[in-house]
C-alpha cells in the first residue's frame, strides 16, 4: 500500500510538473525568442553553457571514478533518491547513529530533490548526480543573460558576463565537491529577479517557490533579496496598496511573508524527526562557532554577535588570512564592482556567519558554500554597471574578465597550478589535489566493485560509499571524531552487511575497530583482493580471488617504491628490469622505501636484488621489511661486502610469519655510504597462508640502529672496528666475548647463524677457537651450544675468511630472556664477528 501510495505521488508530481515545463516553455516562445532573434551572441552563450556542463560533467564523473567523492556529501543524496524510488521517502543510512528516521528531512528540507527524480529514475546512479549537478549550474548563465540584456541594454555585455560568471573560481570550486541541491540557487534566483523585473508575477513565484524547496534556509536569502528590491521602491509600496495595484514593493513585501511562513514551516517540519539526543551539538553544528562561543543553536547568531564583541574580534582573527582570501576571490574576479550596489551589504549580512565560523570549508572555495550568496554577487555586479555607460561597461567587464582568467588558472580545481594553493597548513582551497590517471589500486577497486551483487548489503568507507549507495542497505564507517562509543554501531551494521569493502589506503581508527570486530568474530572472510584493498564477504571461507595481489608480487624499485632524493634513477640492461635505482657512494640513509602494501596472514619470503659496486668487507646496507608506516620491523638483513662480488646481482631473501594483516608494508633498503648500490626489484612470494607466529628473519649486529638498546648484542670485552665488527683481540683473556639481545622466542624450529673470521690463520686442527651459547632467562638456562674449533675455517687445506656456523634450534615453550653468545674465546688470534642471522623455519 505504502508503495503504491507513493507510485500515486508521483504520477501526480508528474503531470504538475508537465504542466509548469508546459507553461514555461509557452512563456519562453512568445517572450524571448519572438522579442530576441537567434544571434551570435545567443549561440556564443548556448555554447558556452554547453561547453561549461560537458567539461565539467566529464571532469567530476573522473574523480568519481578515481575515488574522490565521498558519503557526505554524494553518497547521502544517491542513496536517498534511489531509495524514494523504491518506496522509502529520502532514506539513507550514513548518520543512522545521530537521524533515528533514516529521512533526509531530518537533516535539510530539500523537496527540490524530488524534481529530480524523473532523470534520475533514467540511470539511477552517483555519476547522474555529478552530470546534473554540472548542467544545473551551467544553465544559470541562461536568466543571468536574460536578466543582463533587460538591464543593460546589450547581448554584447550579457555574453561578458556569462563567461565571467562560467569562470567564476567559486561556482567551479563549488561544482567540484560532490553533489547538492544549492545548485539550483544560481538558476531560481537569478531566474525570479529576471521575473521580477519583467513584472511576470506568475513565473517570478514559480522559481521563488522553487528557490525556497532548495533548503530550509534559502528563506533568508530570498528574504534579504527582497527587502533590497522594497528599498528601492518603497515610495511605491502605500499607492499600492490603496489603489490595489500589484507592483514590485507589493510583490516584495508578499514575498518576505512567504519567506517567513516557509522558514517557520520548514523549522518545524525538520523538528518533527526524532534526533538522537547525544549527538545533538553535532547535529546543530554548534562545534563550527566555538571560537564564538555558541553553546546552543546557531540561529541565534545574532544574540551572540550583539552580547560577545571580544568572542566576535576573536572569531573573525581565527584563520583572518585565508578569510581575507576568501573574501577577495568573492569579489576580485568582478574587480569588486558588486562594492558599489547597496546589495552588496545583503552579501555580506549572509557572510557573516561563515566569517565568524573556525570550520575551514564555510571560508574557503571547494566546498558548495558559496553558492548562497554569490548570485546576489552577480546581481549587484548588474546594478552597479548601470552606473556607467556602455563603453565603460564593456571596459570595465573585459577587465574583469582578464582577472577572472588570472583567478581562475590559479585556483580552477581543474587547473594543475592550484594544486599549489591546496597543500600545506595555510591552504586557502578546500579541495584536495586529484591525480588524474587511473591507477593499479583505482582499478582494482573497480574490479572488487563488479563483484558485489546490486541488491547486496554493503559497509564501506566514505570515499567508497558513493559507489555502493544506489541501494538500500548500503553503510558507512562514520568519520573520525563523530561520537565515542563507537564498536557497538559498527558491530550492527557489520551484522547487517552481506559485503564489507575496505580500503587500506584510507584506514583510520574507526575502519581498524570494525576490521577487528570482523576479524574478532570471523563473520566475514577475504571474498577478493585489490592492490591495496580488501573485499570480505559473510561466511566465506575459500581462497579469495586475485590472490596474486598477496601470493606473488613484483616491486620495480624505479617505479613502484619511493626514491630518496640524493638517489638516481638510471637505465642498466643487466639487471632484471632494465631501470635501477642508484644510491652513490658517499650517500647515507634510505635508498628505497614503499610501497605500504598489504599482506594477508602467512609465511612470506621477500626477495631484494642489488648489486654494489667496488667494495671491502665491511658493512654496506640493511635490508629490511617493516610495517605501520615504518614503526615496527617485521624482517632486517644486513648486508657485508665480504657476502659479495663487485659488480654482480645478487639475491637476498628475507623470510618472515605474520599471524594477522600487515596492510603498510615498506620494502626499504639504505645505504653505509661505502659504496655505490643498485636496486633493482623487490619479489614477494607467500609461501603458507598459515603462520603459527609472528617472527621474521634478524640480523644481530653490534648497536644496529634498527633495534632499541635492549634488542641488539653487547660487547664484554673487546671493540668495535671502523667496518663495524666485534673483535677480540689475541692475548686477551675472558669467559664472555658478546651476549644479549634478550629476546622472546614463541614455540617453533629456528636457526641460528653466526659469522666469525679469526686472524692469523690457525695453526693447530683440533684447537677450540670459541664457543656460541644460546640460552635463556639471562644465561641460567643453557638451550644449546656450538664449539668452534681452528678446522671449521678451512676448505680443504686452504684457510678461509668469513665463515658460517648454524645452530638449529627448536623451542617447545615459550623462551624469555633469550642470548646469542660467544663465550670463552681464544686468547691465541684476533676473533671478528660480524652479525648472527635469527630465522624461523617453517
Amino acid at each position: 500500500m505504502f508503495l503504491c501510495g507513493w507510485k500515486i505521488r508521483l504520477k501526480s508530481l508528474r503531470k504538475t510538473l508537465e504542466k509548469v515545463a508546459h507553461s514555461f516553455v509557452t512563456w519562453t516562445r512568445i517572450h524571448i525568442l519572438e522579442i530576441h532573434k537567434i544571434e551570435s551572441y545567443d549561440i556564443i552563450v548556448l555554447v558556452a553553457v554547453l561547453v561549461y556542463g560537458v567539461v565539467f560533467s566529464y571532469f567530476t564523473v573522473l574523480k568519481h571514478n578515481l575515488f574522490q567523492t565521498y558519503a557526505w556529501d554524494l553518497g547521502i543524496f544517491d542513496q536517498a533518491l534511489y531509495t524514494t524510488l523504491h518506496g522509502h521517502f529520502l532514506y539513507y543510512t550514513a548518520d543512522l547513529y545521530l537521524n533515528l528516521s533514516g529521512c533526509f528531512f531530518a537533516q535539510h528540507i530539500s523537496p527540490i530533490l524530488l524534481l529530480l527524480l524523473p532523470l534520475y529514475a533514467i540511470r539511477p546512479s552517483a555519476t547522474t548526480l555529478l552530470v546534473l549537478k554540472s548542467f544545473v549550474l551551467a544553465l544559470g548563465a541562461f536568466p543571468l543573460y536574460l536578466m543582463a540584456y533587460k538591464e543593460l541594454k546589450s547581448k554584447k555585455i550579457g555574453v561578458l558576463l556569462v563567461l565571467l560568471y562560467l569562470l567564476y573560481p567559486p561556482l567551479q570550486a563549488s561544482n567540484w565537491f560532490d553533489f547538492q541541491p544549492q545548485a539550483f540557487l544560481p538558476l531560481f534566483l537569478f531566474s525570479s529577479y529576471y521575473f521580477l523585473k519583467a513584472k511576470n508575477w506568475k513565473l517570478y513565484f514559480l522559481t521563488i517557490l522553487l528557490a525556497l524547496m532548495v533548503e530550509e534556509h534559502i528563506p533568508l536569502i530570498v528574504f534579504l533579496l527582497s527587502a533590497y528590491t522594497l528599498a528601492n521602491n518603497r515610495k511605491a509600496l502605500l499607492p499600492a496598496l490603496k489603489n490595489r495595484q500589484v507592483n514590485k514593493a507589493l510583490i516584495s513585501v508578499a514575498t518576505m511573508t512567504l519567506c517567513i511562513v516557509w522558514f517557520i514551516s520548514a523549522l518545524y517540519l525538520k523538528g518533527s524527526y526524532p534526533i538522537n539526543q547525544q549527538f545533538l551539538v553535532r547535529y546543530k553544528a554548534t562545534e563550527t562557532f566555538s571560537v564564538l562561543g555558541i553553546e546552543e543553536d546557531p540561529l541565534l547568531l545574532p544574540v551572540y554577535v550583539l552580547l560577545n564583541p571580544q568572542r566576535v574580534w576573536d572569531a573573525l582573527m581565527y584563520d583572518y588570512t585565508i578569510k581575507f582570501f576568501y573574501v577577495i576571490l568573492l569579489f576580485g574576479p568582478l574587480v569588486f564592482l558588486p562594492f558599489r550596489d547597496k546589495l552588496s551589504l545583503g552579501v555580506f549580512v549572509l557572510l557573516a556567519p561563515f566569517l565568524l565560523s573556525n570550520y575551514w570549508a564555510y571560508y574557503t572555495i571547494g566546498a558548495h558554500y558559496p553558492l548562497y550568496f554569490f548570485p546576489l554577487i552577480f546581481i549587484a555586479a548588474i546594478n552597479a554597471l548601470k552606473q556607467f555607460h556602455s563603453t565603460a561597461q564593456t571596459m570595465i567587464l573585459k577587465t574583469a574578465l582578464i582577472v577572472t582568467i588570472l583567478f581562475i588558472a590559479s585556483t580552477s580545481p581543474i587547473s594543475p597550478i592550484s594544486t599549489s594553493f591546496g597543500a600545506g597548513k595555510e591552504r586557502i582551497l578546500w579541495y584536495p589535489d586529484v591525480n588524474f590517471s587511473p591507477t593499479e589500486h583505482s582499478e582494482s577497486l573497480h574490479n572488487l566493485l563488479r563483484l558485489i551483487p546490486p541488491e547486496a548489503s554493503v559497509l564501506t568507507q566514505n570515499h567508497l560509499f558513493p559507489h555502493v549507495s544506489a541501494r538500500l542497505h548500503a553503510y558507512v564507517v562514520p568519520p573520525i571524531g563523530r561520537f565515542e562509543n563507537d564498536t557497538e554501531y559498527l558491530r550492527g551494521l557489520i551484522n547487517k552487511s552481506d559485503y564489507v569493502l575496505l580500503d587500506l589506503w584510507g584506514w583510520d581508527s574507526l575502519t581498524a575497530t570494525a576490521f577487528d570486530e570482523i576479524t574478532k568474530n570471523g563473520s566475514h572472510g577475504f571474498y577478493a583482493l585489490g592492490a591495496n584493498s580488501l573485499l570480505l564477504r559473510r561466511d566465506y571461507h575459500e581462497e579469495p580471488l586475485f590472490k596474486e595481489y598477496t601470493e606473488h608480487r613484483i616491486f620495480e624499485a624505479y617505479k613502484d617504491l619511493g626514491v630518496a632524493s640524493y638517489c638516481q634513477k638510471i637505465r642498466d640492461l643487466s639487471a632484471e628490469t632494465g631501470n635501477v635505482v642508484l644510491c652513490p657512494e658517499g650517500s647515507r640513509g634510505t635508498i628505497v622505501f614503499g610501497p605500504f602494501a598489504y599482506l594477508l596472514q602467512g609465511e612470506y619470503e621477500v626477495t631484494f636484488t642489488i648489486k654494489v659496486g667496488d667494495h671491502d668487507d665491511s658493512y654496506i646496507g640493511t635490508l629490511d621489511i617493516s610495517d605501520d608506516f615504518g614503526e615496527s620491523i617485521v624482517s632486517k638483513r644486513d648486508v657485508y661486502g665480504f657476502e659479495l662480488r663487485s659488480n654482480e646481482w645478487t639475491n637476498f631473501t628475507l623470510s618472515f610469519a605474520s599471524t594477522r594483516l600487515r596492510r603498510a608494508l615498506e620494502f626499504r633498503a639504505s645505504s653505509s655510504g661505502s659504496a655505490d648500490i643498485y636496486i633493482d626489484r623487490v619479489v614477494v612470494e607467500r609461501v603458507s597462508s598459515i603462520a603459527r607466529s609472528d617472527f621474521g628473519l634478524m640480523t644481530l649486529a653490534p648497536g644496529s640502529i634498527y633495534l632499541k638498546p635492549r634488542e641488539h648484542l653487547l660487547l664484554e670485552v673487546g671493540n668495535i672496528t671502523k667496518e663495524g665488527f666485534f673483535v677480540h683481540q689475541r692475548n686477551a683473556t675472558s669467559n664472555v666475548f658478546w651476549y644479549g639481545p634478550y629476546w622472546s622466542l614463541s614455540p617453533g624450529n629456528y636457526t641460528v647463524t653466526f659469522f666469525l673470521k679469526t686472524s692469523p690463520s690457525p695453526q693447530k686442527p683440533d684447537e677450540k677457537i670459541i664457543t656460541l651459547q644460546i640460552s635463556a632467562n639471562d644465561g641460567v638456562n643453557e638451550i644449546d651450544k656450538y664449539d668452534v674449533f681452528s678446522s671449521s675455517f678451512f676448505d680443504g687445506e686452504k684457510f678461509s675468511g668469513w665463515h658460517e656456523f648454524t645452530i638449529e634450534l627448536t623451542v617447545k615453550d615459550c623462551l624469555e630472556q633469550v642470548e646469542f653468545r660467544g663465550l670463552s674465546p681464544s686468547p691465541n688470534y684476533d676473533m671478528y664477528l660480524a652479525f648472527i642471522l635469527v630465522e624461523e623455519v617453517w
